[in-house]
């Protein structure tokens, strides 16, 4: 009997300690989609502040506030250009990541990032195309002065 119970015991304890990884496991688990859902959110928070800025930048261009042209050289346009590239890159990364087997965390991290990311990159396109609409505004009103000073 006594060897039988052995035996048992050894069952018993292998079963626990595998309960117990499993648990380990996955609480390991849990612990890594929330610092993933935090990422994303911490990404998130950043596009958002983006989009804020550009939304700045278009609401002084359309109040008339800037009578230069804004972006002569085309830096501010390259880096929209390049903030778009990233939230496209963003975008298909998170189409590829999600999917119903993730938890309800980071399908709400996963909704989130992706809004802000199609509002920003929207935001992005929009300022793109008024800084080209503004400085060929402010560059066929400058010509004529320039004109007229030298006549």
């Amino acid at each position: 009997m006594p060897i039988v119970l052995s035996a048992t015991l050894k069952l018993l304890l292998r079963e626990v300690s595998q309960i117990a990884r499993r648990g380990r496991n996955t609480l390991i688990s849990l612990a890594e989609e929330r610092r993933t859902a935090l990422r994303l959110d911490r990404l998130a928070d950043r596009l958002a502040g983006m989009g804020c800025k550009i939304d700045i930048l278009r609401k002084r261009m359309s109040d008339g506030r800037l009578d230069e042209p804004l972006d002569a050289d085309a830096s501010l346009r390259e880096a929209l250009r390049e903030l778009k590239e990233d939230i496209r890159t963003v975008r298909c990364q998170l189409s590829a990541l999600s999917g119903p087997r993730s938890s309800p965390r980071l399908q709400r991290a996963f909704a989130r990032l992706a809004a802000i990311a199609e509002k920003t990159y929207a935001a992005a396109d929009k300022l793109q195309w008024e800084i080209d609409a503004h400085d060929q505004m402010s560059g066929a009103q400058q010509a004529p002065s320039a004109a007229q000073l030298s006549a």
